[in-house]
């Protein structure tokens, strides 16, 4: 091979190269838009819906839920219950994070997520819903994106802002434990 063909393939490759690198931005901002447009970040409170009352467990419910079902103490009732109660988590970081996590595991109906900070690196030691590729994220979108994937089921309203005296009524009564 000539130096005049390895220049050549090299010259060729650079050019494969930024090619690559510019498809996998656009593939991470498609990613990044298509989270964004799935679940809608809040930045103020706004009237939610009524949380629709579910009449029985689906099958898939009834896998999912099995264990606990199992419990006298819950039942397919208790299970039915869970489903139509809401709960506003206040702080998406070290507490809120295995809070929200149990709670959307256990099937409760509406979580709100509400957090005005972002993801570091140096919370993913101890806020488990959040990883590398979530830094710089608002964590309540963040803490609603891994939600969605552990149970699809339950509807994650992330908040970016913070409590504050002018809001807390108006975001508290969002969250009837029942619907």
């Amino acid at each position: 091979m000539s130096q005049e063909e390895v220049c050549f393939l090299k010259a060729k490759l650079k050019e494969q190269e930024k090619e690559i690198a510019a498809l996998k931005n656009k593939l991470a901002q498609l990613k990044e838009e298509s989270h964004t447009s799935v679940l809608e970040l809040h930045k103020k409170v706004t009237p939610l819906s009524r949380l629709e009352a579910t009449q029985a467990l689906s099958n898939d419910d009834i896998m999912r839920y099995s264990r606990q079902l199992l419990l006298p103490e819950l039942g397919v009732q208790g299970q039915l219950n869970l489903s139509k109660t809401s709960v506003l988590v206040v702080g998406c970081g070290g507490l809120g994070c295995p809070l929200a996590q149990y709670l959307a595991a256990a099937g409760i109906g509406r979580l709100g997520l509400l957090d005005y900070d972002e993801v570091e690196l140096s919370n993913l030691h101890r806020q488990v819903l959040h990883g590398e590729e979530n830094k710089g994220w608002a964590k309540a979108l963040s803490a609603a994106t891994a939600l969605r994937r552990l149970n699809s089921t339950v509807e994650c309203i992330p908040y970016h802002l913070q409590l504050s005296p002018g809001n807390a009524l108006q975001l508290i009564q969002q969250y009837p434990q029942k619907s």
